[in-house]
């Protein structure tokens, strides 16, 4: 079994402080363009895969609140863009073991990313904090206070409580109606107290459904529910997002993830592998049947198994009192990656809970009503091999979970049909099925491939998967022949049977190629690389959001780890906006662990996610800082005209971004040489340029000096009015005796100076014979 490190939580308090997102506009759902047809164009169901129609108006006068596409609207006001932004409008279906209903009580929180280019900063954000707490005199009741921070840029903001909520307390909101509450603007932090009633039912059990009902309930003593949902919409000015974030807290003893909340004594439990973080968190009334370190292994072990994207950052694990209340069921599932699961269940059973609701939280595709079997049909085939495969169970007990969806109460299920669903067939037909598919492609593709390869495929769907895009990511992974056995079993009755031992052996008995994908971390500077004009290969990880300037090429190092028994084929993708812009093909050997670079270009200014099978970091593009002269030099000062004078400019970059500059060398105003410089963030260089001062014939005060656009530094020279002597005439000490003359050539000279001698030596020796 693998062993991954561990870190052990103290006894105590924890609150974990888990953001949301912004969503959209709120309204009222419409049944006539919500609800999702079916593959055959039959409505599917409201209550699950819906979407709604936007509206831009907001609706103060009730309460509900439906989902919509769009995230932001406009307006003109006072000459200013006032944009509008909503968040908590709509939640995805909780998923339970042992139970599949529909409801609109709790969920996932759906955020608005800020996608696009048009977003050039991080902006200013709403904080809401949801803080619980017990009653105890008044048991069935907890209290919740909501409080707003908001921003100056905020102009208004309207928020919901829950329709059955008793409001205590206000400050800083007025009352709209029952449930809708609207800020006065003077205040920046305004609060809403009121009580709830936690305690919620199912009507519904499956095959693992408890002898109970309840969902959420409140003792008195402790409690254990699932958070208000309040749905929000702000108005606010300026370009620039002003965004959502939310955290839950308890005010005493308890524990909080994003969307489920504990209220009581509670010991925290915390390992972290492969990218996740799992926190469990144990009740001091819960007896557990598994310890809890051996729970957080075997989910770390299903982390690193299920190379299917989706993995959230924080798994968050409420270990509920088993016994304690009639719980309805044995697990519950809900947003991104929040579950709790009845304290006593084991680990060594094929139907492992703990496992099965992990997997839940790796399902990131939505579905229609043809492919809904495969929600609780692959979570509770995965349940039982990833137990097989960390040799908790034999194959015996294996073959026979999986064997009990081909019981003859099932002969008339057709499980694209959920009106022919008997005896919660989508679980137990269902997860047969998934195991047969998974045989079909490992057996058409010498177990090259595995219904992973699918599972994966499905993640990346942003619309509900239909059937025929179930069949077609299933021939894609391997060939026709599997697509029509799978076709055959989910659309019609034809009996399905259990594979037996030696088949699973030569199939499954050597782990086949397990290939991940995933995002270095962040904080590892030279995973991160920017390739321009401004720098070369320069490492820009370190922190996030990563800046770049516009035309700048990010490349990162993407890792791709085999953790199967064979070699695979790999093919790594880079997706900007959740648009695949780069990808990488090759084959990588069993427990290898390697690094593929893949790049893209940012041409446009932009807040951008960039991911890599799930995991994502925030890329800032801007436009390039402009650089400045800080200081301008020449050399020599002082000269006569002619000589040659260097100017030298230093230029310094001193923002987190890359810069550039023109910068202009003028004399005297006159522009004698230009350069345009690229500099990396935090950078100072010089640039010189040389001048002679000989054309224009200048003398005394030279003024040269060099600007950037926006300033200009100016130093003087002086020059004299002596002209320099030409470098290449030698001095009169360097000159031969024989060579020195002032006019002519020497040898004429000479002759003549022989003539005059001879005339005066005449003159001379005339005088003395007189």
């Amino acid at each position: 079994m693998f062993v991954v490190p561990r870190r052990v939580v103290a006894v105590g308090l924890v609150v974990l402080l888990l953001g949301g997102g912004i969503a959209s506009l709120p309204v009222a759902a419409t049944t006539d363009h919500g609800a999702v047809t079916d593959d055959d164009g039959l409505a599917a169901g409201v209550g699950e895969n819906c979407t709604y129609r936007s509206e831009t108006a907001p609706n103060r006068s009730g309460a509900t609140v439906g989902t919509v596409q769009s995230s932001t609207g406009t307006a003109e006001a006072n000459s200013s863009v006032i944009r509008t932004r909503s968040a908590d409008t709509h939640r995805r279906q909780p998923r339970e073991q042992g139970g599949d209903i529909a409801t609109t009580a709790a969920g996932m929180e759906t955020g608005t990313a800020i996608s696009g280019t048009a977003q050039t900063s991080d902006g200013d954000v709403i904080q809401q904090t949801q803080t619980y707490a017990r009653v105890p005199e008044q048991p069935g009741e907890v209290a919740v206070t909501l409080t707003y921070e908001v921003p100056d840029r905020v102009v208004d903001l309207e928020t919901h409580v829950p329709a059955a909520a008793t409001v205590t307390e206000t400050d800083g909101f007025e009352r709209v109606n029952e449930s809708v509450y609207e800020w006065e603007e003077p205040t920046d932090t305004a609060t809403i107290s009121y009580h709830i009633n936690p305690n919620r039912t199912i009507e519904k059990s499956g095959p693992e459904g408890a002898e109970g009902r309840y969902l959420s309930v409140d003792t008195g003593e402790w409690a254990l529910l699932t958070r208000s949902q309040t749905p929000t919409r702000w108005r606010y000015t300026g370009r620039d997002p002003v965004r959502y974030n939310r955290t839950l807290r308890t005010a005493g003893p308890g524990a909080a993830g994003e969307e489920i909340v504990y209220l009581g004594e509670v010991a925290t439990f915390e390992e972290t592998a492969h990218n996740q973080t799992f926190t469990l968190a144990v009740p001091e009334r819960a007896t557990m049947t598994a310890s809890p370190i051996s729970v957080l292994d075997s989910m770390a072990n299903a982390s690193n198994a299920l190379r299917v994207g989706d993995r959230d950052e924080q798994v968050f694990v409420v270990a509920a009192p088993s016994g304690a209340v009639s719980w309805g069921v044995e697990g519950y599932q809900i947003g991104d990656a929040d579950m709790w699961v009845q304290s006593r269940q084991s680990l060594d059973v094929a139907n492992n809970v703990w496992l099965h609701e992990y997997v839940h939280s790796r399902q990131a595709y939505e579905t229609t009503g043809k492919t809904r079997w495969t929600v609780e049909g692959w979570a509770t085939y995965y349940a039982a091999v990833l137990t097989l495969e960390q040799n908790r169970i034999g194959f015996d007990e294996f073959q026979a979970q999986l064997a009990a969806g081909g019981r003859p109460v099932y002969s008339d299920v057709r499980l694209t049909d959920r009106t022919s669903w008997t005896n919660d067939a989508n679980y137990w037909k269902g997860a047969l099925v998934a195991g047969r598919t998974d045989v079909h492609i490992r057996s058409a593709t010498g177990r090259n491939q595995t219904l992973q390869r699918v599972f994966q495929s499905l993640n990346g769907y942003r619309d509900p998967v239909t059937q025929s895009q179930l069949l077609a990511e299933i021939e894609s992974a391997s060939d026709p022949s599997v697509r029509d056995a799978t076709a055959t079993e989910t659309e019609t009755a034809a009996a399905v049977t259990m594979w037996n031992e030696t088949t699973h052996r030569r199939l499954f008995g050597s782990i086949p190629a397990r290939i991940g994908y995933s995002l270095p971390p962040v904080d590892r500077a030279d995973a991160y690389r920017a390739d321009s004009l401004y720098r070369s290969d320069t490492p820009v990880g370190g922190s996030e959001p990563i800046r770049l300037a516009t035309n700048e090429t990010l490349a990162v190092d993407a890792v791709v780890e085999n953790a199967g028994g064979e070699a695979g084929a790999y093919n790594v993708s880079l997706a900007v906006n959740e648009t695949v812009v780069d990808a990488k093909q090759g084959q990588i050997e069993p427990g290898v662990r390697t690094e593929v670079e893949v790049t893209h270009t940012f041409a446009a200014p932009g807040r951008y996610v960039i991911s890599v099978d799930g995991d994502t970091v925030t890329v800032v593009v801007t436009e390039p800082a402009v650089a400045s002269v800080t200081d301008v030099t020449a050399s020599p000062r002082e000269v006569k005209q002619g000589d040659r004078v260097d100017v030298t400019a230093t230029v310094a970059n001193d923002n987190d971004i890359p810069g550039t500059a023109t910068v202009e060398f003028r004399r005297n105003d006159v522009v004698f040489a230009e350069q345009r410089l690229y500099l990396s963030p935090q950078v100072t260089t010089t640039v010189t340029r040389t001048v002679t001062l000989d054309e224009r014939g200048e003398r005394g005060t030279v003024s040269l000096s060099v600007g950037d656009g926006r300033t200009t530094t100016t130093v003087d020279v002086v020059v004299s009015t002596e002209t320099a002597a030409p470098p290449s005439t030698p001095s009169p000490t360097e000159m031969p005796t024989d060579k020195r003359t002032t006019a002519g050539e020497g040898d004429g000279f000479t002759a003549i100076i022989a003539g005059l001698a001879v005339l005066l030596a005449a003159l001379i020796a005339r005088q003395r014979r007189s």
